[in-house]
């Protein structure tokens, strides 16, 4: 797998937003922020959890606005997510995995794999029904060129050992206004293969379910490193289950620096890739670890 100094040096010379794919696996990737990726595999882009938007969620004190309206900076969407996606994969419903993905489905026409919730809240926002595939994880789909598997997945847990807005639907509700009104409505994690080399997103959560990831294998992982602190052993777990060859952390910024902001840092929190290390260090696997920047495509 390529993606030592050399690869990571030829990322750094593509112009962010501007794609390749000249590495052994063919495949590439880059963090949208937050808990965002794109994967392009042969031309074909593949999206997870797209939100570039980054609403300004806290007040002044810091305090969490849990009625911010929903609003969408297409500005961002269209210069950073211009060319078409042909899949977006859902890990659940909450507004910084799920807010833009009605919008990149009017833009490209996209295909969207979701729970039974998420094809709900996408149809109240005007999204097809037969745009979203629903699953509930066990799937394994051949898109001819690339598969995808899904799997169920646990949404992160917090102090209180609960979430920001739970629940699930079975009917379309409302047109959802306010971020709360985009509920969690169930997490999965997905793993794209192409030419046989995987990446398995665990990436919009800090949670999953040890016994569905188990000796899955994947040539990369991809796993969110916020609101771990009340899962046990969380890091060494998922390593110990998958023993990856590469580590990107995800979900592991500030959620609210805007893009075009000077201010905002080009990588995410370094503890994240410093626990990845560590972590993998303590438990024996020679794997390494990728702290990406926003925005910047890296060959695999």
């Amino acid at each position: 797998m390529l993606i030592g100094s050399a690869a990571v040096a030829v990322a750094g010379a593509a112009s962010p937003g501007v794609a390749f794919a000249s590495g052994r696996s063919g495949v590439s990737l880059r963090w949208l922020g937050v808990a965002g990726w794109e994967l392009l595999v042969d031309g074909r882009r593949v999206l997870v959890d797209p939100y570039l938007s980054r609403l300004p969620v806290f007040d002044e004190g810091g305090q969490f606005i849990p009625d911010h309206p929903l609003t969408v900076r297409e500005d961002l969407v269209d210069r950073h997510l211009g060319e078409k996606s042909e899949l977006v994969l859902a890990t659940h419903g909450h507004y910084d995995h799920l807010l833009e993905v009605p919008y990149v489905v009017e833009k490209h026409g996209s295909r969207v794999i979701g729970t039974e919730t998420h094809r709900h809240l996408l149809t109240a926002q005007g999204v097809p029904g037969d745009a979203v595939v629903v699953a509930s994880g066990g799937e394994h789909l051949d898109f001819h060129g690339f598969t995808v598997q899904v799997f169920r997945s646990l949404h992160s847990q917090f102090g209180s050992y609960g979430y920001f807005a739970p629940g699930s639907l079975t009917a379309p509700p409302p047109r959802p206004t306010t971020i709360s009104d985009l509920v969690e409505g169930g997490s999965l994690a997905y793993m794209v293969t192409a030419r046989g080399f995987s990446v398995l997103f665990l990436s919009g959560t800090a949670n999953y379910v040890e016994r569905e990831i188990a000796g899955l294998r994947p040539d990369v992982l991809v796993l969110g490193m916020s609101g771990h602190a009340n899962v046990f052993d969380y890091t060494a777990r998922a390593l110990r289950a998958t023993r990856p060859e590469l580590l990107i952390p995800s979900h592991h910024d500030d959620m609210v620096t805007q893009l075009d902001d000077p201010a905002l840092p080009p990588r995410g929190n370094p503890a994240a890739a410093a626990e990845l290390t560590a972590t993998a260090r303590r438990i024996g696997l020679a794997a390494r670890v990728l702290d990406p920047e926003v925005l910047r495509w890296y060959d695999l």
